[in-house]
């Protein structure tokens, strides 16, 4: 399956490798654009293949098969739209784009042209999490009546420099819509579309516009609560990205700094918890590489996943109304998608 990667900022190395170890039998990148001629210049050399900074008349050239983006998110929906239109299969990091709008169109050229649209949220590949989730659908934990995210990283100012759009509300947003937006989606994910949310955000540390620290209240159905509390303003160092549930059965938490160890499991006694703990480097977690496997497997086998975009959309409504909220001072209903696009990502 041809390969064409749009973006080479500090995500790229996590993709590259999981392409490479998958193999030729399975993804061959057939070229690279990033608007940097510096960047472009260095992977020309070191990967020896094409190298465009314009990524539509690379897809022309290339003809991939499948079109990965890692661009700052401001910008995915239009780059998605392109490669859709372009008729490609795409991958893009999360989120899958800040604006509601954009995710509407991005699933109706989806359905239209009968290509498909991956989000990346790794993680979910974590066995930490698989168990998790597998034992919640045996309902082993009971009636789940509330969950809790715990993101603790630290983001230092020098990180935000970096690159001019991290942390502004046109490119990129806060804690919730980067960072947190992994640990979101897996809390929608057990626990069901929300009815309500209430949040404050506030910006501790970090000299940007947008929030560093977040903390929000969640409505379920069925009169089950959750809540968030996320920040990259501690410090040194990363601390926890952790998940827990209680259900009527018993209660579990997920934790590490990137949901890859079990800290505790109340339900099985007999558990050897060491079995599923993982120890990445970094908070991308080893899920890159399962997750470019089950793209290729849904792709060539014309199977339905969960990371399509059809499912990405509830996220990007929970991101929404989360800032929505938090501007407004007000909690947010899901009764209408015009109650929860939030001005401050240009909805």
């Amino acid at each position: 399956m041809k390969i064409f990667i749009i973006g080479c900022g500090r995500i790229f190395s996590k993709h590259f490798e999981s392409i490479k170890a998958l193999g030729e039998k399975k993804f061959k990148i057939v070229g690279i654009a990033d608007v940097d001629i510096k960047k472009i210049n260095y992977f020309s050399k070191l990967l020896k293949v094409p190298v465009f900074k314009d990524y539509k008349k690379g897809i022309k050239i290339t003809n991939p098969d499948l079109v990965s983006i890692l661009t700052p998110s401001g910008i995915h929906a239009k780059i998605i739209l392109d490669s859709l239109k372009l008729n490609k299969h795409v991958i893009v990091e999360k989120p899958m784009c800040l604006r509601i709008k954009d995710a509407k169109k991005i699933i109706q050229l989806s359905k239209m042209i009968k290509k498909n649209v991956y989000v990346v949220m790794q993680n979910k590949f974590n066995l930490p999490v698989l168990k998790l989730r597998d034992d919640i659908k045996n309902n082993k934990f009971g009636k789940i009546f509330h969950a809790s995210v715990s993101v603790r990283w630290n983001r230092t100012q020098s990180y935000y420099d970096q690159a001019q759009w991290r942390g502004t509300w046109k490119q990129d947003g806060g804690v919730i819509s980067n960072q947190a937006s992994h640990h979101l989606d897996l809390l929608r994910t057990i626990m069901g579309d929300p009815i309500s949310v209430f949040a404050k955000n506030f910006r501790h540390l970090a000299k940007i516009q947008a929030e560093d620290t977040s903390l929000v209240i969640i409505k379920f159905k069925s009169n089950r609560s959750g809540f968030i509390e996320a920040t990259t303003a501690v410090q040194p160092k990363n601390i926890e990205g952790s998940i827990s549930i209680m259900g009527t059965k018993g209660s579990a938490k997920i934790g590490g700094f990137a949901l890859n160890k079990i800290e505790y499991y109340n339900i099985d006694k007999s558990i050897n918890i060491n079995k599923y703990q993982t120890n990445p480097k970094n908070v991308y977690g080893f899920g890159h590489y399962a997750f470019y496997d089950h793209v290729f497997f849904s792709i060539k086998n014309k199977t339905t996943s969960e990371f399509l975009c059809q499912n990405s959309y509830a996220t990007i409504k929970l991101i929404n109304a989360i800032y929505k909220s938090s501007e407004t001072g007000k909690e947010i209903f899901f009764n209408e998608d015009k109650n929860i696009s939030s001005k401050l990502l240009g909805n």
